[in-house]
C-alpha cells in the first residue's frame, strides 16, 4: 500500500472552496471571470484543447454571452496529496455534468475527473493547471465543444 499524506485541513477547505467558486462562475453565466483563479502560468486542457489564461479569458467572454446554455456541475470524492512544495497541491475531483442540450437532460453530459495542480500566491490557491478528463460521455463532451467551437465562429 503506498503511503497517503493529507493535507492540512486548512488547505483543504481554501482548495475546496477555489473548486466550487470555479463551478459557481461556469453554472451561473460567469465563465468571463475563471480566468482569475489561474495563476499566470496557468493552462486548462481538455475537449477544447490546451488554454493559457489568455485563452481561457477570450473562451470565457464568448461563452457569457451564450445565456442560452444552462449546465450545472456536481463533484465528489476530492483527493489531494502534498506537491513539491508547502505552496502546491495536487488533485483530483470527480464530476458530472449536466446540460440542457443533452437528451435526455436528465442523463450526465459527461462524467470524468478534474486532475488538478494549485498553487498559493501570496497567501491565496489558484489554479496552475487543470486536465478535464471526461472517463463517460466524452463524445457529448466533444460535441458540446464542437457546439461552442461553431458558435465563436458564427460570431466572429
Amino acid at each position: 500500500m503506498s503511503a497517503y499524506t493529507p493535507v492540512p485541513a486548512i488547505t483543504r477547505v481554501e482548495i475546496e472552496q477555489l473548486i466550487s467558486e470555479m463551478l459557481y462562475r461556469l453554472d451561473h453565466n460567469q465563465a468571463d471571470t475563471t480566468w482569475e483563479l489561474y495563476t499566470e502560468d496557468g493552462v486548462s486542457v481538455g475537449p477544447m484543447g490546451q488554454m493559457g489564461r489568455e485563452g481561457m479569458k477570450a473562451w470565457g467572454a464568448k461563452r457569457a454571452l451564450q445565456t442560452d446554455i444552462v449546465g450545472r456541475h456536481f463533484i465528489g470524492a476530492i483527493r489531494l496529496v502534498p506537491g513539491a512544495d508547502d505552496d502546491e497541491v495536487h488533485g483530483t475531483v470527480q464530476y458530472l455534468t449536466f446540460r440542457d442540450a443533452n437528451d435526455p437532460q436528465t442523463q450526465p453530459a459527461s462524467v470524468g475527473e478534474f486532475r488538478e495542480v494549485y498553487r498559493r500566491v501570496d497567501g491565496r490557491w489558484f489554479f496552475a493547471r487543470r486536465e478535464i478528463a471526461p472517463i463517460f460521455g466524452g463524445t457529448a463532451a466533444a460535441a458540446h465543444a464542437a457546439r461552442l467551437a461553431d458558435r465563436k465562429d458564427q460570431a466572429q
